[in-house]
């Protein structure tokens, strides 16, 4: 989408554009997170919007669309973990609810800094039935942050702020890349312990004797 035709659209509906482009954004919409955080800070310095309720309805806009993803992957998450346990993933699929379990807080938080995690965790800590309030809790402060960092960027450079995302951005895929592989040796590594582990117990279960 063309930032220029959504800065068309907030100045023709106002403050619920900014709150729907930033919920719609769980859908996919064709413009990354940042740039739509920017633009609504932007427009209260060159179109005159006031800057407290332009951010609470970008803000209001982020976290509702965080909340709905969530509501997704409990809902509907956990039954394609289910099937999933049933395949050759299943000790992947454990070794990473474990991981939840353990740093589930620091992730939440972390994933609104890092593109592509920040879409992808509501969907995966609701599915594994990570606790709401824990959720809530952990990501609304997280997301605050967020926005406060992009609103306030819109607003301090109203004509270069596409220029700092493009260039911030590919710094901050390539971090996600790293902490995605780092998590997925992490679960990896567990899982040839555990099957070194339970090695012995095996053969002497099951192996012939004598």
């Amino acid at each position: 989408m063309d930032q220029s035709l959504l800065i068309s659209l907030i100045k023709e509906f106002g403050y619920f554009s900014m709150f729907l482009f930033n919920w719609l954004l769980i859908f996919g919409v064709p413009i990354p997170n940042e740039v739509a955080a920017a633009v609504s800070g932007m427009m209260t310095e060159v179109a005159g919007f006031r800057v407290i309720p332009a951010f609470l309805t970008a803000y209001a806009g982020l976290i509702t669309s965080t909340t709905f993803a969530y509501f997704i992957g409990y809902r509907w998450g956990e039954r394609i973990l289910i099937r999933l346990r049933k395949t050759f993933l299943h000790r992947t699929i454990e070794q990473f609810g474990m991981f939840l379990e353990q740093k589930g807080k620091w992730a939440i938080s972390t994933s609104f800094f890092l593109p592509g995690i920040r879409w992808a965790m509501p969907y995966v800590v609701g599915s594994n039935r990570f606790p709401l309030k824990s959720f809530i809790v952990n990501a609304y402060p997280a997301a605050f942050l967020w926005m406060l960092i992009y609103f306030s960027l819109g607003r301090a450079f109203p004509s270069a702020y596409h220029y700092i995302i493009e260039r911030i951005q590919p710094f901050l895929i390539s971090i996600s890349v790293i902490i995605f592989g780092a998590l997925l040796y992490w679960i990896l590594r567990k899982i040839r312990i555990e099957k070194i582990t339970n090695e012995p117990y095996t053969k002497h279960r099951y192996g012939k004797k004598g």
